[in-house]
C-alpha cells in the first residue's frame, strides 16, 4: 500500500488513522487488540486530585495513601437512559409473552369458544381427513409454555404447524385450487423445498479478478493509497455498519488497518477483513450514485477504484482478493475472524445468495459462542460488548434465512438468554476514547429495535402459527408489536409513510425503511394463519377473523422498501431476497382473495389492491437475474396476471 502521510479530514474518526500511519512512519508495531480500562467512576480522592482512578476498592492511590475510598452515586447519561428505557421494554415484552401461556385455561378458553369454532366445525368445513399440503411439511419447535397455551385456547394437536416461508404459500390447497388450469400443472412441478433446492444447486459466485488489473498493475493492491483505503473504509461505516454495528471504528482503524498500513496486503485476517470492507464500501459508493446523494467525497477515488466499484457486482474484485487469502487463516476464531465472516454473509446478502450467507453466519457463529461459552480472562468490557454486537448482528442475519429456507439453524438461539444486549462501549486508544456522537445514538437504538422486533416475530411464528389460529392470542401479541411501537425513542419515531423530506444519506433512508416495513410485516405476519383459514375454508371465519384478515391485507400494502428512494440503492438494499419471497406469497394471498366464490373475501381486500400488486410484481422482475428462486417465482406470477389481464 502506497504510504500517505498527509491524511484527509479533521473529523475524530481520522485520528485512529493518522496515529496508525504515525506509527508506520517510525517502525512502531502497534498492538493488535489493544484493551484499556475506562473507568466509568472516579473516587473521591482521585476526583479531588484529578488522576486517573483504576476503580478497584479501594483503589491504588487510596490504598497508597492509606485512606477511605469512597464513591458517590453516579448519575446516568442521557443516552444511558435511553438505551436503558428500550432495554425495559424489551424486557416487559418477554415477560408479558412468557406469561400469556399461564393464564388459567378458562379465562381464554372460553372467550375463544364465543369467538370461534371449535376444531371439529372447523376440520368439517375443510374437509376429512384434515389436508394439511405444505403447512404439515413444516414442524416449528415449539417449546412447553407454548404446547400449554395451544391447549388452554383449545387448539388442535400441536402436528397441524403452518410453514413460516412466504414461498410456501404457492403449496396451500386453497391457493392452488384459486389457480388457473394452466398453471396447476407447473405449481404441481415445484416441491416444497424448491427455494432451498434452486439456491443450493446455482454455480459458485466467478472466482476470478480482473484480469487487466494483474497485468498493468501488477501487485495491483499495493498501489492503493491509504486515503483510498480509507474512503472505501469509511463508505461501508456509514452504510452497512449502520444497520450491522458489528466493527467498531475506532478500532478498526488503529488496529486492523494499522497491520495492513504496517505490512501491506498479506495473508492474515486483518488484510482479509479489510478487503471485505472495501468491498461493501465499493456497493456504498455506487448506492450513492443510485440514490442520487452527494458523492463529492468520494471524487479522488482513482480510476482502477472507480472500474471495481462498476463491475457487475461492485467490489467483486476485491471481495476475491479476500477469498483468496483466507483459506490460511480458516482456523482463526478471534474478533476479526468472526467480522470477516459476517460481512461476507452481508456481501452474500447483497448479492442474493442465501445459501452462501447461511454457511458465513454458521462460521460467525462458531467464534462467537466459543467466546460466550469459554471466555477468555481476563477480558474488558469493550471486547465482551463487541461479541455482544457480533452475537445479535448474527441471529438476525441468521433468522431470516432459515425461517424463508429448508436451512438448519446453529446453536444461536439457545444463548439467547446469556448474551447481553450491546451498549455500543467506546473503544478507547492513546489513553482516551471518541465521544459517542447523536448519529451513532441513533443508529445504535435502531439496532437495538431491530432486536426487540425480532423477538416478538419470532413468538409470533412459535405461539401463532397454526392451521386454527386463536383470534385471542392474535390481539396480545399485536398489543406486544404496538408497545414495541410506543417505546422506540423519539428519534426513531415517524408517522408519515412516505416521507416527502430529503434523506440526508443512503442510511437515513433505509434504516427508516428498514424500522417501518418491519412494523407492517409484523401486523402481516399476525393475520397470515387467519388468512390461510380463510383460504382453506370460508365458511368457518368468524367477525373476529375476519377483521384479522382485513388488517393483515393492509399492512401487506405499501412497504417502504419499494419508495423510489429505497428501490433505486440496489446496492444498498438489506433483506431484499427475502422481501422478494414475502411479495411472491403476498400475490399470491390478493389473487386468492379475488377469485374467491365468498364474498365476504372479496370485501376484506383493501383499497388500491391492485395497483399495489403492480408494483410488487415490477419489484419482484429487477432481481429475476440475481436469483434463480426470484427468476421461478416470477415466471410463476407473470403467467398468473397475464392470464387475469392484470400485467
Amino acid at each position: 500500500m502506497t504510504p500517505n502521510p498527509e491524511l484527509p479530514g479533521n473529523d475524530e474518526v481520522d485520528s485512529p488513522l493518522r496515529h496508525a500511519a504515525l506509527l508506520h512512519d517510525d517502525g512502531e508495531k502497534p498492538p493488535k487488540r489493544q484493551r484499556n480500562f475506562i473507568a466509568r467512576q472516579a473516587c473521591q480522592a482521585c476526583r479531588a486530585k484529578k488522576t486517573r482512578c483504576d476503580e478497584d476498592l479501594p483503589c491504588s492511590l487510596c490504598k497508597t495513601l492509606g485512606i477511605e475510598c469512597t464513591y458517590a452515586e453516579r448519575k446516568p447519561t442521557k443516552n444511558e437512559v435511553s438505551m436503558s428505557m428500550l432495554f425495559n421494554t424489551l424486557k416487559r415484552v418477554e415477560f408479558k409473552l412468557d406469561h400469556l401461556s399461564a393464564r388459567p385455561q378458562l379465562e381464554i378458553s372460553s372467550d375463544s369458544e364465543r369467538e370461534r369454532p371449535g376444531s371439529s366445525n372447523l376440520n368439517v368445513a375443510m374437509g376429512s381427513p384434515f389436508h394439511l399440503d405444505s403447512a404439515q411439511s413444516s414442524r416449528s419447535v415449539v417449546s412447553p409454555q407454548t404446547h400449554l397455551s395451544r391447549q388452554a385456547l383449545a387448539i388442535p394437536d400441536d402436528n397441524l404447524v403452518l410453514s413460516f416461508s412466504a414461498h410456501q404459500t404457492v403449496h396451500w390447497r386453497g391457493v392452488k385450487q384459486s389457480l388457473p388450469q394452466e398453471l396447476i400443472e407447473i405449481v404441481s412441478r415445484l416441491d416444497n423445498s424448491y427455494p432451498t433446492r434452486l439456491e443450493s444447486e446455482r454455480r459458485p459466485l466467478d472466482a476470478t479478478i480482473r484480469p487487466d488489473l494483474n497485468n498493468h498493475f501488477g501487485e495491483w493492491l499495493s498501489t492503493l493509497s491509504i486515503s483510498c483505503v480509507k474512503d472505501l473504509s469509511n463508505a461501508y461505516f456509514d452504510t452497512f455498519n449502520r444497520v450491522y454495528p458489528f466493527i467498531d471504528r475506532d478500532y478498526y482503524f488503529l488496529n486492523t488497518l494499522a497491520v495492513v498500513v504496517r505490512e501491506g496486503f498479506g495473508y492474515d485476517m486483518e488484510t482479509c477483513l479489510v478487503l471485505n470492507v472495501m468491498t461493501l464500501g465499493c456497493m456504498a459508493v455506487k448506492a450513492h450514485h443510485e440514490g442520487e446523494f452527494d458523492t463529492s467525497q468520494y471524487s479522488t477515488l482513482p480510476p482502477l477504484v472507480m472500474q471495481i466499484i462498476d463491475e457487475d457486482i461492485s467490489g467483486l474484485s476485491l471481495f476475491n482478493e479476500a477469498r483468496k487469502r483466507v483459506g490460511f487463516c480458516l482456523c482463526d476464531r478471534d474478533i476479526q475472524s468472526c467480522q470477516f465472516y459476517l460481512t461476507s454473509a452481508v456481501f452474500f446478502a447483497q448479492t442474493m445468495r442465501p445459501v452462501d450467507e447461511w454457511m458465513m453466519t454458521s462460521r460467525a457463529a462458531t467464534s462467537c459462542i466459543a467466546f460466550w461459552k469459554c471466555p477468555p480472562e481476563p477480558y474488558d468490557e469493550w471486547t465482551a460488548d463487541i461479541y455482544s454486537r457480533l452475537f445479535w448482528s448474527a441471529i438476525l442475519l441468521e433468522t431470516v434465512i432459515v425461517q424463508e429456507l429448508e436451512l438448519p439453524a446453529s446453536a444461536f438461539k439457545e444463548w439467547e438468554d446469556v448474551v447481553p444486549l450491546p451498549k455500543f462501549t467506546a473503544f478507547s486508544y492513546m489513553n482516551r476514547s471518541r465521544s459517542r456522537s447523536s448519529d451513532d445514538s441513533y443508529y445504535h437504538y435502531h439496532f437495538l429495535a431491530q432486536i426487540a422486533h425480532r423477538i416478538i416475530l419470532t413468538r409470533i411464528r412459535e405461539e401463532l402459527f397454526y392451521v386454527n389460529p386463536s383470534p385471542a392470542l392474535a390481539n396480545e401479541l399485536q398489543h406486544q408489536l404496538e408497545q414495541w411501537s410506543a417505546n422506540l425513542p423519539d428519534t426513531l419515531k415517524y408517522t408519515d409513510e412516505n416521507p416527502a423530506q430529503a434523506f440526508r444519506s443512503p442510511a437515513d433512508a433505509v434504516v427508516v425503511a428498514l424500522l417501518y416495513t418491519r412494523y407492517r410485516v409484523s401486523i402481516f405476519h399476525l393475520g397470515r394463519p387467519f388468512l390461510y383459514k380463510a383460504i382453506q375454508a370460508p365458511s368457518s371465519l368468524t367477525e373476529k377473523d375476519l377483521s384479522l384478515c382485513r388488517e393483515s391485507l393492509q399492512h401487506a400494502m405499501d412497504w417502504p422498501l419499494v419508495w423510489e428512494i429505497c428501490a433505486k440503492m440496489k446496492n444498498f438494499m438489506p433483506l431484499k431476497f427475502f422481501a422478494s419471497g414475502q411479495m411472491f406469497g403476498q400475490l399470491l394471498i390478493f389473487h386468492a382473495f379475488k377469485t374467491s366464490t365468498d364474498s365476504r373475501l372479496h370485501e376484506a381486500l383493501p383499497a388500491g389492491f391492485e395497483l399495489w400488486c403492480t408494483k410488487m410484481l415490477r419489484f419482484i422482475s429487477e432481481f429475476t437475474d440475481s436469483s434463480p428462486t426470484i427468476r421461478k417465482d416470477f415466471e410463476v406470477l407473470s403467467i398468473l396476471y397475464q392470464l387475469n389481464g392484470n400485467s
